[in-house]
């Protein structure tokens, strides 16, 4: 009788405790959250994706502009033109230069006489000394005279230097070859010195500057591949990474995941494209970047 009720006792305390026991092991082996994965990586294949533009080189986007100011005579290049290195884009008006030039040409075929006339005269006067006719002075004056002419002839065409430097410099040419992007100005105008009148590009050398979060810069290295696509284009292009800067910066691009931040500092890795792409220069791209293994 007494075993009986000990026995009623002591089996809903052991059933008690191990209901216990067993909230505590579920408690401290309960599922845990999964580590959450970089921003900018790819679930299923590690890739780095991002964000970037389509830029030229450096050297092969310029901006063509006047050194002197002045008015534009003739501006037959539009936008769209293909145009080759050393081609005329742009003329300013040069009349006062030329007419500047043009005297000082004539300042140089005049002291190019005068020059002409002192020898003589040199010659004439060291004839005289050597006869006994002249003193050593009279000679000295002479010889002073042709030089001061050939110094007179010099400076003139220093003038004639300058003035040929300001007229080419109103003919504008093209840098690179390349095609007319932008024009800022139109025959006609009056240009201040410095200010701009072409934008050309040589599309032919172009690359695709990528904005990557800065915490995934340690997974890149020169070399890496890289796929490029583009919203409403068909198709992947292919690349490689060719340059990896030293330093981050503010990040310029929209990034097209709303949920990443805007705030991150990025670095500016530069991609070579590996083939012919329908991309245009400025437009916005998407890559995947195989990282370093």
């Amino acid at each position: 009788m007494k075993t009986s009720t000990a026995l009623k006792i002591i089996l809903p305390l052991t059933a008690a405790a191990a209901l216990t026991a067993m909230a505590l092991l579920q408690r401290e082996s309960g599922p845990k959250l999964a580590a959450a994965p970089p921003p900018s990586g790819d679930a299923d294949l590690g890739w780095v994706r991002c964000e970037g533009r389509v830029a030229a080189y450096p050297g092969f986007d310029v901006t063509v502009g006047t050194d002197l100011g002045g008015t534009i005579e003739s501006l037959p290049i539009h936008e769209k033109d293909v145009v080759r290195k050393g081609q005329v884009l742009a003329r300013i008006d040069d009349r006062e230069q030329r007419a500047s030039m043009e005297a000082a040409e004539a300042r140089v075929r005049e002291q190019g006489a005068e020059i002409a006339f002192q020898e003589r005269e040199v010659n004439r006067r060291r004839q005289l000394f050597r006869d006994g006719a002249l003193d050593r002075r009279s000679v000295e004056d002479a010889e002073n005279q042709l030089h001061l002419a050939q110094a007179r002839q010099d400076a003139a065409k220093a003038s004639v230097d300058q003035f040929r430097a300001q007229v080419s410099k109103r003919q504008i040419q093209a840098p690179i070859d390349g095609v007319v992007m932008e024009r800022f100005a139109n025959a006609g105008e009056t240009l201040a010195p410095g200010a701009r009148i072409l934008r050309l590009t040589n599309l032919g050398r172009t690359r695709v500057e990528a904005e990557v979060d800065e915490f995934d810069v340690s997974r890149l290295k020169a070399g890496n591949d890289v796929e490029v696509s583009t919203e409403g284009t068909m198709g992947t292009w292919h690349g490689r990474i060719e340059e990896l800067p030293d330093g981050v910066g503010p990040r310029r691009l929209k990034p097209q995941d709303p949920a990443r931040p805007t705030d991150i500092r990025v670095l500016l890795v530069k991609i070579a494209l590996d083939e012919a792409t329908p991309l245009k220069l400025g437009q916005k791209v998407e890559l995947r970047i195989r990282p370093v293994k």
